[in-house]
């Protein structure tokens, strides 16, 4: 299973929609995905009793990303940095980290020319840092309203190609990582 992780809990973000398209993409491949959406997390996530007691949503989230044999964030760029949510999940992660060893690719997503590339570049100083894989091959949305049709769905062939080839990469990447029969012998995943 490949978990893909909605980077953001901005209400009508654009990253949901990509994040729901990526779903959809390696399931496709045959890779089943299972979305952990930050816009689910509980206000409590936030306050200063959050480190010591831990909200019940990140401890689900936390398993599910223990159990996947990948992950993909598909993230926005706010204030030239990755959310601050992103970071707040991040920090309230069990050690040791379900991110440690994890082979993990970003799709970035942006309204600018740049395709949140500075967010990507931050969010990898921290993956490395937490020891995850990182596949090298990140796709950069940028003018994501342009990309986006009437469907609320990407439209555009050439983002679209980016995607898929990236999606394909990043399962034989994966592949090579931690077999599927490893995979197996992980914890179960419990949740929907």
């Amino acid at each position: 299973m490949i978990a893909i992780v909605i980077g953001t809990n901005r209400l009508g973000s654009r990253t949901r929609l990509v994040g729901a398209q990526l779903v959809r993409l390696y399931t496709a491949l045959g890779e089943p995905a299972h979305p952990i959406d930050l816009g689910l997390l509980p206000v409590e996530v936030g306050g200063s009793r959050a480190y010591a007691e831990k909200p019940e949503e990140v401890s689900r989230f936390a398993s599910i990303l223990g159990a996947a044999r990948g992950l993909v964030v598909a993230l926005p760029e706010y204030n030239g940095s990755f959310p601050g949510i992103l970071k707040l999940f991040l920090d309230l992660l069990p050690h040791p980290s379900p991110l440690e060893g994890k082979p993990i690719c970003v799709v970035g997503i942006a309204r600018g020319r740049f395709g949140g590339l500075r967010a990507v570049e931050d969010l990898q100083r921290h993956l490395l840092y937490r020891r995850a894989y990182l596949y090298p091959q990140s796709v950069l949305l940028s003018d994501i309203d342009q990309l986006l049709g009437t469907g609320a769905r990407l439209e555009d062939p050439a983002a679209l190609k980016r995607l898929q080839e990236q999606a394909e990469g990043f399962v034989r990447f994966v592949d090579r990582l931690v077999p599927p029969a490893e995979s197996r012998d992980k914890t179960r995943l419990d949740s929907p």
